[in-house]
């Protein structure tokens, strides 16, 4: 049980890495709106493919997750953008 417990805690420790460098790459580059973009869409696809295979290996992964995945990646990506 412990070893399910620490493998959950390191796909969210694996998000919440992915989701500073995203910030720092923004904040660092913030004059140039192309790599930030392109910094904001590739946390989208990463967040899309990460809530996938992070419910895959619970075993609660259902057509419904996959949907509100891509659904919060691309509404979250496009508000992102489009205030930039």
């Amino acid at each position: 049980m412990k070893s399910k417990l620490g493998k959950k805690h390191l796909d969210y420790l694996v998000l919440l890495i992915a989701a500073i460098l995203s910030i720092v790459i923004s904040l660092v580059y913030s004059a140039n709106k192309q790599i930030v973009s392109i910094s904001v869409i590739s946390l989208a696809v990463f967040y899309f493919f990460w809530g996938i295979i992070h419910h895959k290996h619970e075993g609660s992964l259902h057509t419904e997750v996959v949907l509100e995945y891509l659904f919060y990646s691309i509404m979250g990506a496009l508000l992102v953008v489009g205030l930039i």
